[in-house]
């Protein structure tokens, strides 16, 4: 047997020696060379490989709207597409990424202009006009290489050049025109939790440079911030909203510009924090109430009924709108998280309802409540979350209650009790006032 095996092996190695290496380099050339792209991107593609003239890898972005290693773009709106490819080369250990912007002069697609960056990725990509001169700039953010560290870089397209014009650190950044000269600034977010520093700078592109215009401090002591949303203050004055995790939540900042000055008056200067905004971790601001002004939630104490000594403190959620000095509650609400909807309380009821939440059963029962005495007194309605299937089966019939509203797969229904009817509710209220989260 041993014999027979050493014979094979032998056959084996003679085949290979015959053949030469071929049948590994081939294998390996395929392997490493890019896949293969089609269509309109095939020309672009060609143009790509006639520039770099080495092996490459595609690189796609992790984050934002544009996730193609080649992106199309009309950079002047003259009606004819840009195009910029991402990929990165390898020399030894060190991995180099590179934008190459690539156009179509006349019947072909050529190479114009490259960029390279020693990185490791590509975060996400943006395109807008910094220096009001018709043309976009792009914004490209690399993640750097080995690190948790990306570094965003500016770059503007010309005739046959590509220009980087800014490179800063960065956890997120956005464009935005703060202050309200027709021309988009740059905002960048950095977190450094370990260093308990977190800070936003705004920067402006003009034709002989960059300028930095203001910076100012986040709160210190949160961990995770969140994508900056441009919006406005309640008074229509351009602003940054940015939601940032806590150890104890999570809050809002809102920054904006006055005097030249990025303003966050909702951070405490003396304790570098920011509490007014504070609540539970998984409530983002948004726009609750479709008026096109984003609305911060924060935290309101409601007397909570419990089965047991055991049961959780509950809270309602005001959503605020912010002025910029005044945060002023548009609605309030019970926003149950485990089932995804919320039930905006009737402003006649607030500081007179205690809330009992069952969370096993789906269950949020609104009860009256005697502040003076501080107890809760007779229940008024309740809210379930029931299986679609079962309730179209009528396996709830007996129970008295009446469907609020469903998704296809969850229906929510309610029970008003005859003390509550009394008082006005009515099931077209009630559907009026819950909406799934």
């Amino acid at each position: 047997m041993l014999k027979k095996i050493l014979c094979l092996l032998a056959c084996f190695l003679l085949v290979l020696t015959l053949c030469g290496c071929d049948i590994f380099t081939a294998d390996t050339a395929e392997l490493l060379s890019p896949p293969a792209l089609t269509g309109d991107l095939l020309p672009i593609d060609t143009a790509i490989k006639e520039s770099v003239k080495t092996l490459y890898t595609l690189e796609y972005p992790s984050r934002g709207n544009y996730r193609s290693a080649i992106i199309q773009h009309d950079m002047n709106n003259d009606g004819v597409l840009e195009a910029f490819a991402f990929y990165s080369t390898q020399d030894r250990e060190t991995t180099t990424m590179n934008i190459n912007a690539v156009a179509n002069k006349g019947d072909r697609w050529v190479s114009i202009a490259t960029q390279s960056i020693s990185a490791g990725g590509v975060d996400r990509i943006e395109f807008s006009d910094l220096d009001a001169d018709g043309i976009d700039e792009i914004l490209v953010g690399w993640e750097i290489y080995g690190t948790s560290e990306r570094k965003l870089a500016v770059y503007s397209l010309g005739d046959s050049s590509l220009t980087q014009r800014l490179l800063e650190q960065y956890t997120h950044f956005t464009y935005c025109d703060l202050d309200e000269d027709s021309r988009r600034e740059i905002f960048i977010a950095r977190s450094a939790p370990a260093e308990s520093r977190n800070t936003a700078h705004l920067y402006a592109l003009t034709s002989v440079g960059v300028s930095m215009i203001s910076s100012c401090e986040l709160d210190s002591t949160a961990k995770t911030l969140n994508h900056p949303v441009v919006s406005t203050l309640s008074t229509g004055k351009p602003a940054i909203y940015i939601d940032e995790i806590k150890g104890v939540g999570a809050v809002t900042e809102v920054l904006f510009l006055e005097k030249g000055q990025l303003q966050n008056p909702l951070m405490d200067p003396e304790t570098r924090e920011t509490t007014a905004t504070l609540r539970t971790a998984t409530l983002e601001s948004r726009d609750i109430n479709g008026d096109g002004i984003i609305e911060i939630p924060t935290r309101r104490e409601v007397a909570t009924v419990t089965k047991n000594t055991e049961g959780e403190k509950q809270y309602l959620t005001d959503w605020c709108s912010f002025t910029g000095e005044t945060l002023t509650p548009k609605l309030t609400a019970y926003m149950n998280l485990n089932d995804k909807f919320y039930y905006t309380i009737p402003k006649r009821w607030l500081g007179s309802v205690a809330i009992l939440s069952d969370p096993e059963n789906s269950l949020t029962e609104i009860y009256g409540f005697d502040s003076e005495n501080n107890v809760s007194t007779d229940r008024l309605l309740y809210i379930k979350a029931v299986n679609k299937t079962k309730w179209d089966r009528g396996d709830y019939k007996g129970e008295d209650v009446q469907e609020i509203v469903n998704n296809g797969q969850t229906v929510l229904v309610c029970y008003i009790s005859e003390i509550a009817k009394q008082q006005g509710v009515t099931l077209q209220k009630i559907k009026n006032d819950l909406k799934f989260y």
